[in-house]
């Protein structure tokens, strides 16, 4: 397709989960623990529900709905309509796999990861069992909605950290048996243990082994230890916890993987740190280096090289499509690290002008090309 002589290869698409996904996918034996919904009528999430009508967990939407005015408004804001107006066509498909090829075709999209909207397992209080076959139920559903064209649509596949074991298995049956060609895990610690503890080692051994990258992706108002909780229930909080969640989130997952001797082990592991924004990475990466380079006589898990190193060698961050202070990410730590993400069908997408926001970027054009495709390829493994 080439938009404006440029493959692309979006590294972190979405897709809006239909309301009966988990009564067609998941293992029946959960019964009335199945999560259910009513067909989308309109642009956003759907509430997922137990049989009994009890909520599986609150939304970011849901959440934000308790604490602001304009959300228990009937009056639509011009925000509002001109969203409901720019997905009207992909809604009235519902989201289907036809929708989302033609959702790529409007924006020129070459080749597309497909990544969750809305993860019902990101609950400490889940036990491991239900919580991994939520991941198997969508999992297998992803893998059927990209049949549709399964050279342009590529399947990640959700995978929790709530029992080892289980993930492991989870990790290997979707890359060999459903073709995912990434690993989505949120960055939180699960129930106080975090990422970086030698209990998760078997799974990115397994990882390594099927050269998967792991792809973290926070979550929207997980019931699980995230910074931004302080914000709750506090002025402004749409505002404070929608701008620091995600960068904050992959900014300790970083931290984790790259100052906690993560990729010290797994020399051979990619990792990718999605939707947060690039701009704080050269802040981020000089802190850990200057702190390494005071305290490591310190660190009880040996290092070799600086945090920035394991980085360089091993690791992406995506871009927003406006998000012009690429342009010092860039001339700091140079252009291979860094791949490109539409973020449709959010109501914060750009989306069918997201890549034109991203060309009018004034970057160099072999670096616009490392983002768009090639870097994205190394990631992902696409030839």
């Amino acid at each position: 397709m080439a938009k404006n002589g440029y493959k692309i290869l979006d590294s972190d698409m979405h897709v809006f989960e239909p309301h009966d996904l988990y009564l067609k996918y998941m293992n029946p034996k959960w019964s009335d623990r199945i999560p259910r919904g009513q067909p989308r009528t309109t642009h956003g999430q759907i509430k997922f529900t137990f049989a009994d009508g009890k909520p599986i967990r609150a939304s970011g939407t849901q959440v934000l709905a308790a604490t602001s005015p304009k959300q228990n408004s009937a009056e639509s804001s011009p925000g509002e309509l001109e969203v409901a107006h720019r997905y009207a066509k992909p809604l009235a498909r519902h989201y289907d796999a036809r929708s989302q090829l033609e959702a790529m075709d409007e924006e020129g999209l070459d080749v597309a990861v497909l990544f969750r909207t809305f993860p019902l397992h990101c609950d400490d209080t889940l036990e491991a069992e239900y919580a991994n076959d939520l991941c198997r139920a969508w999992n297998d559903w992803m893998a059927d909605f990209c049949k549709a064209d399964p050279t342009r649509l590529r399947p990640s596949a959700l995978i929790t950290l709530h029992d080892i074991d289980l993930a492991i298995d989870e990790a290997r049956r979707a890359v060999t048996e459903l073709g995912a060609i990434g690993l989505c895990l949120v960055p939180e610690p699960i129930n106080g243990r975090h990422i970086h503890d030698r209990y998760y080692d078997p799974l990115w051994r397994e990882a390594e082994k099927l050269a998967a990258p792991i792809c973290f992706h926070p979550a929207a108002s997980p019931n699980q230890d995230q910074a931004v909780h302080r914000f709750k229930g506090h002025s402004n909080e749409a505002v404070l916890i929608n701008a620091f969640r995600n960068p904050v989130e992959l900014m300790f997952a970083l931290g984790s993987f790259c100052a906690g001797g993560v990729l010290e082990r797994f020399p051979n592991l990619r990792i990718a740190f999605l939707e947060g924004n690039c701009s704080w990475l050269p802040w981020a990466l000089y802190r850990l280096d200057e702190r390494w380079e005071m305290r490591k006589g310190y660190c009880n898990e040996p290092m070799s090289l600086r945090p920035s190193d394991y980085f360089l060698r091993q690791c992406f961050i995506s871009v927003d499509v406006e998000e012009d202070l690429v342009l010092d990410v860039i001339r700091r730590i140079g252009d291979d690290n860094v791949v490109i993400s539409t973020d449709y069908p959010h109501a914060d997408s750009h989306w069918p002008n997201a890549l034109n926001h991203f060309l009018a970027v004034e970057i160099p054009s072999d670096a616009r090309r490392k983002i768009l495709w090639d870097n994205c390829a190394r990631l992902y493994g696409v030839e």
